[in-house]
């Protein structure tokens, strides 16, 4: 049986002035750990910030790696994802830029945006709506993987959450490096959400969510699985989860 394709979102960083300074990026520690669990590493790119689904059609699963800015595009790429029902892990910014769909569909009220009203909607700007900057998560900066024992922190997961079966635990020590983090109020309790909250740092951070729907793989983490071998468990299921999709088109 064919490999299935992970497709890994890539991180763009834009400078209108300069076109040498405009790139996309991808974190080699993401395909490394795609090849590891089974599966084809795949780049995900949308020159310009120009949304289409042709390369996401190719995929049968994908990453949302960590980076610096959040565009159209990546919440676009989330819409595809829950509408085609592809697993999907984001990571760091990939946990935020879920969390910033849920915003963008909470601001498009009971409507189904298009990826066109997405693209015109969404601003890179629109973050601050979604996450907020939060001391005392960056600790080893800049980031030593020799000294990765410094950045970790305890984060707490729900029983009944798939991540805990994956681990066979409720409790984790992992590498925390960012600055940023998810509002809250996004994905308050009492409301209907896609995602729902499923691990927390010991002061209160989101940590972790997942799809609200059972039959839909899609995890988001904060930390960063892809820097310890011990996490590949993580990535195999996310390859398990694509392999079936494959079979199923």
């Amino acid at each position: 049986m064919e490999k299935p394709i992970i497709g890994i979102i890539s991180n763009r960083v834009n400078d209108e002035n300069n076109p040498f300074a405009t790139k996309t990026s991808f974190n080699e520690s993401y395909p490394k750990r795609i090849v590891e669990a089974g599966g084809i590493p795949l780049g995900v790119i949308f020159p310009n910030n120009e949304f289409n689904t042709d390369i996401l059609d190719l995929c049968d699963g994908f990453i949302f790696q960590g980076g610096s800015f959040i565009y159209s595009s990546n919440i676009n790429a989330v819409h595809y994802a829950l509408q085609k029902e592809k697993p999907m892990l984001g990571i760091c910014m990939g946990l935020q830029t879920m969390v910033g769909y849920e915003w963008v569909r909470e601001e498009f009220g009971e409507s189904e945006p298009t990826y066109k009203e997405i693209s015109h909607f969404f601003k890179p700007e629109d973050e601050v709506n979604f996450i907020y900057k939060k001391s005392g998560h960056d600790e080893l900066n800049p980031f030593s993987l020799k000294q990765i024992d410094k950045s970790k922190h305890e984060v707490l997961l729900a029983n009944d959450s798939r991540l805990a079966r994956i681990f066979n635990e409720t409790y984790l020590d992992m590498p925390s490096v960012h600055g940023w983090c998810a509002k809250d109020r996004v994905l308050e309790t009492n409301k209907e959400h896609f995602f729902k909250v499923v691990g927390r740092s010991c002061d209160g951070n989101i940590e972790a969510i997942e799809s609200s729907n059972p039959d839909w793989f899609a995890i988001g983490v904060q930390f960063h699985p892809e820097l310890e071998d011990k996490n590949l468990p993580l990535f195999e299921e996310l390859v398990k989860e694509a392999k079936i999709k494959k079979l199923r088109k």
